[in-house]
C-alpha cells in the first residue's frame, strides 16, 4: 500500500474503502474481507448508518485500531436528532436541533473511537464555517487526526481562512474521466489540501455502475494492454494524479482488482487519452448550487 502525507504530517492510504450504500448486514463479512487483502482505510459518515456496524466489525474480528484509518463525515442531517430519515418537513423542525459539537461527539460514540483519522464536512452547507470551527476545536485537543472537507469549491476553502488557522487536509469530491476536474485539483494540490476522489463509478443514489466509464471502448485498449480492467486504469489515472481512491463493492474479486493498481504505469499519452473523456459536468452532487453559501467576495 502506498500513502499520501497529508499537510500535517499524518499518512493516509490511497487506496481506501467506500462502505456507501453496501448493506449493513453483509458489511462486516466485506469490511473484514477487505482487511484481509491489504485494505487500511475505511469512508463512512454519519449520513451512511454504519458507523455502528464498522466498529462492531472491528471488535469482533480483532482488528487493532491502530491499525487502521477511519474517516467519517458531519452533515445538516446529522444536526437534526430524526435525521433524514424523516424527511425536509422533519429537518426544519428547529426544535429538533442539536449542536454541531455533539453531532460530532455523536460519530465518536457510533465508531467507539477516542481518535478519529480523518473528521470531513460532507458538504459545504450554510452553516459550514461553524462547523469547521468545531472540527478546527476537536483537532487540537487530539481527538481528530486531521480535518478536511467534501465537495468545496475554491470559495468555500478560501472562506475557512477567515475562522481557522487550520488548512483542511483533505478535500473529497467527484473525479472521473467523465469530469476530470483539473482546475480544483490543481486549487488544491496546489494549497497544500490532499485531493480524494469519490463518486467515480457509480450514481451516489444507485448502485448501478456507470457504463460510460466501466465499458468504455476509449480505456478498453489500455486495460488489453496492461491486462487490467477498464477500472483498475481509471484508478491508476487517478493515482498517478496523486489523488486518494475509495473504490466500493462488495464482489471478493474487485475487491482484489481495486487494490492491485500499483504494479503497472501509465504513460504520459495514454493519461491524455483517459483526458479526453472528460465532459465537464457533474453527474453526481453538484456543489456549485452551494457557491452562494460561501461569503460574496470570494464568489
Amino acid at each position: 500500500m502506498k500513502y499520501i502525507e497529508l499537510n500535517n504530517g499524518v499518512q493516509m492510504p490511497q487506496v481506501g474503502f467506500g462502505t456507501y450504500r453496501i448493506d449493513n448486514g453483509m458489511l462486516p463479512r466485506v469490511l473484514n474481507e477487505a482487511y484481509q487483502l491489504g485494505y487500511r482505510q475505511f469512508d463512512t459518515a454519519w449520513r451512511y448508518g454504519n458507523e455502528s456496524v464498522i466498529a462492531s466489525t472491528l471488535h469482533d474480528y480483532n482488528i487493532k485500531r491502530e491499525d487502521v484509518f477511519i474517516t467519517t463525515k458531519i452533515n445538516l442531517d446529522s444536526l437534526y436528532f430524526w435525521g433524514y430519515h424523516y424527511g425536509i418537513d422533519r429537518l426544519k423542525n428547529w426544535r429538533n436541533f442539536k449542536s454541531i459539537k455533539k453531532a460530532v461527539q455523536e460519530s465518536f460514540d457510533n465508531l467507539r473511537m477516542d481518535y478519529i483519522d480523518l473528521f470531513l464536512i460532507h458538504h459545504p452547507y450554510h452553516n459550514f464555517m461553524e462547523m469547521y470551527e468545531v472540527l478546527t476545536d476537536f483537532y487540537k485537543q487530539g481527538r481528530i487526526r486531521a480535518i478536511g472537507v467534501s465537495s468545496f469549491l475554491p470559495c468555500h476553502l478560501k472562506a475557512l481562512h477567515e475562522i481557522s488557522d487550520v488548512v483542511p487536509a483533505v478535500n473529497q469530491f467527484e473525479i472521473s474521466p467523465l469530469n476530470t476536474q483539473k482546475e480544483l485539483i490543481k486549487y488544491c494540490q496546489d494549497n497544500g489540501i490532499a485531493v480524494e476522489a469519490m463518486s467515480t463509478f457509480s450514481h451516489f443514489r444507485s448502485n448501478e455502475p456507470r457504463k460510460e466509464i466501466t465499458e468504455s471502448e476509449v480505456i478498453k485498449p489500455i486495460a488489453q494492454k496492461y491486462n487490467k480492467s477498464i477500472v483498475q486504469i481509471v484508478l491508476r489515472w487517478l493515482i498517478q494524479q496523486n489523488i486518494i481512491v475509495i473504490p466500493k463493492t462488495w464482489y471478493p474479486q474487485h475487491m482484489k482488482e481495486n487494490i492491485s493498481v500499483f504494479d503497472f504505469e501509465l504513460t504520459v499519452e495514454e493519461m491524455a487519452i483517459v483526458d479526453t473523456m472528460n465532459q465537464g459536468r457533474y453527474l453526481n452532487y453538484d456543489p456549485t448550487a452551494m457557491a452562494k453559501y460561501a461569503p460574496k467576495k470570494y464568489r
